[in-house]
């Protein structure tokens, strides 16, 4: 019944999108709110003198991580204002899909993603494909994977380069630390740990993995003995839970700091421009692991319930650690051994990721947003706007 009332009112708003007369408006919308693609859009927008911009948010009053133009609105996301300006705008970009499955011919929506996923997204899931003007994906490996996902013709899917890794670009170590943590010295090393999520309250029904009760997912790991080894090698790690994770207080150390939107923004910094600075990733199997690849720094990978993930949320690509830059981990004790070589400057898999960088992008610089932004003008030139 809920499934039928769902599909009945996204004909209606189908039907009311297409026939709404449209205005020179760019809706952005997505998750996290202020996420680096859709701040990488913006930047490229007003560079261009887009006048009219509306921002869907989840928090419109929370500060942003930079300063917005005089005139773009900032409105609640789910909120009439949303379906309003979602109708009449001429251009849509989204990350985590649209009330709209479909696209009517007279607007143009453009799926930019959130990352090139390692774990199954889309009909991989069961979900309904999506039938957007445009998806924008990395290499010809990753449109293939990008078409499936949301049963797209292929003839939709740009191959641009995502918009956010145009951000991995902005800062370098020394302003990265200057900005955020300037009253301790410049640390030797800068990690960033960045773990997927197991349960999250956006998806109350879904268990990926194991729960482990704690931020790293392992069962072995300890912090003290962790920040003990960063202290002693003057090596500072910065840990940011992900968006879509519970909630949990987590005390920092003297060189294990957590962080989050909220640190970011205060700072005045966002993800990818972190991302870009840091000398090497931590994580397990998000989808940051590849755009990473492009600054070509290594990645240590702690993954304990890498087979219970496999059998509950699964994954696109298969075997998946072909795919990934660096040797699984399954405990606190491997993880440090491979967290060593980092530290004493070895990088045995320096060729892996190169590899797999030439697999996934087709381009290795900060003109992503660029390339979107023109093809979307080709584009609309020979649509029926």
């Amino acid at each position: 019944m809920k499934t039928a009332l769902k599909n009945g009112i996204r004909k209606f708003l189908y039907l009311v999108t297409w026939l709404t007369p449209k205005s020179d408006t760019v809706v952005l919308r997505g998750f996290p709110d202020y996420n680096d693609n859709l701040l990488a859009i913006y930047d490229g927008l007003i560079a261009r003198g887009t006048k009219r911009i509306v921002w869907v948010l989840e928090d419109p009053a929370a500060p942003p991580p930079i300063n917005i133009a005089p005139g773009v609105r900032l409105i609640k996301y789910g909120s009439l204002l949303d379906i309003l300006f979602s109708t009449v705008a001429r251009y849509l970009f989204i990350t985590h899909g649209h009330f709209l499955t479909e696209i009517p011919p007279n607007q143009i929506c453009v799926n930019l993603w959130h990352g090139i996923p390692f774990k199954r997204i889309g009909t991989a899931l069961g979900n309904p494909g999506r039938l957007d003007t445009l998806c924008i994906a990395t290499s010809a490996f990753t449109k293939r994977i990008f078409a499936d996902a949301f049963d797209m013709p292929e003839d939709r899917v740009l191959i641009t380069g995502q918009a956010r890794t145009d951000r991995l670009f902005d800062f370098d170590k020394k302003t990265l630390w200057n900005r955020t943590l300037p009253k301790y010295p410049l640390p030797e090393k800068v990690y960033l740990w960045l773990p997927t999520y197991r349960q999250s309250p956006y998806l109350a029904h879904q268990q990926d993995g194991r729960s482990f009760g704690n931020v790293f997912n392992c069962s072995d790991f300890s912090e003290v003995e962790f920040n003990s080894y960063l202290a002693v090698n003057n090596s500072v790690c910065l840990v940011k839970p992900h968006p879509m994770a519970k909630k949990t207080d987590n005390a920092s150390h003297s060189h294990l700091h957590f962080i989050d939107e909220a640190w970011m923004a205060h700072h005045g910094i966002t993800l990818y421009q972190l991302l870009g600075a840091v000398d090497c990733l931590i994580s397990d199997i998000s989808s940051v692991i590849t755009d990473f690849l492009i600054v070509d720094r290594p990645v240590v990978l702690l993954f304990e319930d890498i087979e219970a993930y496999g059998d509950s949320r699964g994954f696109m690509l298969d075997p998946v650690t072909d795919y990934l830059p660096a040797p699984v981990t399954r405990s606190f004790t491997e993880f440090m051994g491979e967290l060593t070589k980092v530290q004493e400057d070895l990088d045995p898999y320096r060729e892996r990721r190169r590899r797999l960088r030439d697999l996934f992008f087709d381009y290795n610089d900060a003109k992503a947003t660029e390339r979107i932004l023109d093809r979307i003008d080709e584009h609309a030139s020979h649509l029926e706007l």
